[in-house]
């Protein structure tokens, strides 16, 4: 049960960062990301390029959601199924 409680804190935890990293507009994170993708780069197992790993992946979360959101906006679902069809008729 306590495993459960900590996933938990966790879990609401990383969704709190969530929260902020979605407040900031998508343009100005861009701005930073050569600035973390360069520290990244420069391997040093230390915080700061921890933080640096991080931070790019978090802002290139937010660029994919930014495409799959338009993606879905430009070319919505015919119903909840894909379409399909027949490949070989045997």
């Amino acid at each position: 049960m306590v495993e459960e409680g900590k996933s938990l804190m966790i879990e609401e935890a990383i969704e709190r960062l969530a929260d902020r990293v979605l407040e900031y507009d998508e343009a100005d994170l861009t701005r930073l990301l050569n600035n973390f993708k360069h520290r990244m780069e420069q391997f040093e197992p230390t915080p700061d390029w921890e933080r640096a790993v991080i931070a790019y992946f978090m802002i290139n979360g937010v660029r994919v959601k930014n495409a799959l959101k338009h993606g879905k906006m430009c070319h919505p679902e015919r119903g909840s199924r894909p379409a399909l069809r027949l490949v070989k008729n045997s």
